[in-house]
């Protein structure tokens, strides 16, 4: 971002932001403040993004940072498709109130090692919140691989009802509905079938980190792999209660979640408020998948395993959090997220 900003442009804004928020009595007043913004956010353009001044495109203007390869996709964001994209937003005076950079985040004062800072998986469609009216404007004029920044009018940017944060703001108190907003973009991937993409992601990661004769498909899109024999244990039936620790880890080795606090620790998450309920055994029934909506994996990998045996499972989301995955959870679990486990089941000696 540039560093020279007018702050006098900003103030602004805020009073244009505030205004049309508000409303006017008369619908005349109300156009020519949307008119007045609009001269405004160009004039601001004009003086401080000149190269983005000059590629306009419908509502909003674009700063090519870097191109992605022509030749592998000209212009892939159309139609029903999802987008695997990092970004940063600002407002016009370079406040952030939006990052999945950790870097900045840390910048800022925001950060925190319960946030999982990776790129965002985006439904590309206009009923997504996390998507502006401006922002998918730019996304149809991207292709894979591009890096940009985006200048948005207010009237394209994000209302009171839309949250692009989920977790990932910026600085404290910083507000960014109803006001023109700077976005710098890159995106990695454009994906018409998240299932299909999933399902192949896991299977290469099988592939590359196991031996092929080390694991096994249990179902569609889950593999598993024992680590640690036990020959001598009980096998695990349908009924069987299975005493069961586990790490549960995104794709990039990030920890989603642990019942182990010694892991926990070393991740700088654990939560000694919460050590009674977040440190305790799993108890669990392979025949109670079923009624279960979260982590199905654990119920089908343990009856392939033994008590006192450790196994490895990497899945897609349908036998973990589910394909619309969790904003709400922390860290967040972005739709169509695979996952890898790590499980450990106890022998009856260790139970007691």
């Amino acid at each position: 971002m540039r560093n020279k900003i007018n702050k006098r442009f900003y103030a602004a804004w805020v009073a244009l932001g505030v205004l049309l928020a508000v409303g006017s009595c008369a619908r005349e007043s109300s156009g020519i403040a949307g008119e007045l913004a609009r001269e405004s956010f160009e004039a601001w353009v004009e003086k401080y993004a000149p190269e983005a001044y000059r590629n306009p495109y419908k509502d909003v203007y674009i700063e090519y940072i870097e191109r992605g390869d022509e030749a592998v996709s000209a212009v892939p964001v159309m139609g029903y498709t999802w987008l695997e994209v990092g970004y940063t937003g600002r407002t016009l005076n370079g406040d952030v109130f939006v990052t999945r950079v950790d870097s900045i985040s840390k910048r800022v004062g925001s950060f925190a090692y319960t946030t999982h800072f990776c790129d965002d998986f985006v439904e590309y469609s206009s009923s997504s919140t996390k998507l502006c009216e401006g922002l998918r404007q730019a996304f149809e004029r991207m292709r894979e691989g591009d890096s940009v920044r985006v200048y948005v009018p207010l009237d394209k940017g994000y209302t009171s009802s839309m949250n692009v944060n989920s977790g990932y703001q910026g600085e404290s108190g910083v507000t960014y509905t109803s006001l023109p907003i700077v976005f710098e973009m890159r995106l990695k991937r454009v994906v018409s079938s998240p299932f299909i993409w999933e399902r192949d992601s896991v299977l290469r990661y099988a592939e590359r980190h196991w031996a092929r004769d080390e694991y096994w498909r249990d179902t569609v899109g889950m593999y598993t792999r024992i680590v640690k024999h036990n020959p001598e244990g009980d096998p695990i039936g349908e009924d069987t209660l299975a005493t069961v620790y586990y790490e549960e880890y995104f794709m990039d080795g990030f920890l989603a979640a642990t019942n182990i606090d010694s892991v926990a620790r070393k991740w700088n998450v654990y939560s000694s408020e919460n050590s009674e309920t977040y440190y305790e055994p799993l108890y669990l029934q392979p025949s109670s998948a079923a009624n279960v909506s979260e982590n199905n994996a654990l119920y089908i990998a343990l009856p392939k395993m033994r008590k006192g045996e450790v196994a490895e499972v990497v899945t897609v989301s349908t036998w973990a959090h589910g394909d619309a995955g969790n904003a709400s959870s922390t860290p967040e679990i972005l739709p169509y997220q695979p996952m890898r486990y790590r499980i450990y089941v106890m022998d009856d000696e260790e139970d007691e």
